[in-house]
């Protein structure tokens, strides 16, 4: 648990510091996500809200990393505490509409109003695992091929589609991907900064056109480490 709380920590951490919208800091919070929903350490509810409440809860923590101090708590129990929070908002709403009567009235003008319209909207934010999911397929179907085509000093096996495989969501150590295609030393100090030349740009441009970033505003490029 401790390293699991560690590694959260330092994603946190490195989220922060990832400009606001960026692709950057989307492939942290989606980091987090997967290592979260991989421990099994999250609250587990069988209300028929729950899956609702866990949305919320997700979307909101990921807007609001920075109120997390890990003086405090746990990561884990950070997200725990405000899922079980909007899990009783659910239940006390519930409770309220099961005793109170579901009927449509008359305003004072003479109209009739159904309490159920009165009810708060469910907020429209896109969750971050449809980001990624959305990226990770783009990646793998590569329809263009641009991916495939853009090769490390003419290596098939070493392009951008293979590099983004290995360094996102996981974040793959450069030393470690190196060792695996076979590079050999001046190959190896200079695959990142080809990457960052290369491959980036090709992502940007996606996340561009799916709406994911705004190229107009710079801040929004990722940062690689």
């Amino acid at each position: 648990m401790d390293d699991l709380n560690e590694r959260l920590c330092q994603l946190v951490v490195e989220a922060r510091n990832c400009p606001s919208g960026s692709l950057a800091r989307q492939q942290r919070l989606y980091q987090i996500y997967q290592l979260v929903r991989k421990s099994g350490k999250l609250w587990r509810d069988s209300a028929s809200y729950y899956n609702d409440a866990l949305q919320e809860m997700w979307e909101y923590c990921f807007q609001h990393l920075e109120e997390y101090d890990p003086t405090v708590k746990r990561v884990v129990t950070w997200l725990d505490d405000e899922l079980k929070r909007r899990l009783r908002r659910y239940r006390d709403r519930h409770r309220r509409e099961t005793h109170r009567q579901i009927a449509p009235s008359l305003t004072e003008e003479g109209s009739i109003c159904d309490p159920v319209d009165n009810l708060p909207a469910k907020p429209d934010v896109q969750p971050v695992l449809d980001i990624w999911n959305n990226t990770v397929d783009w990646v793998h179907r590569d329809s263009e091929k641009r991916l495939r085509k853009t090769c490390f000093r003419h290596r098939s096996n070493v392009n951008c589609q293979v590099l983004f495989l290995k360094r996102f969501p996981e974040e793959t150590p450069w030393k470690t991907i190196a060792e695996e295609l076979d590079l050999d030393e001046a190959e190896t100090k200079d695959i990142p900064k080809w990457y960052n030349r290369r491959c980036l740009p090709l992502l940007r441009d996606f996340g561009a056109s799916q709406g994911y970033i705004d190229e107009s505003d710079s801040s929004t490029h990722p940062k690689q480490p």
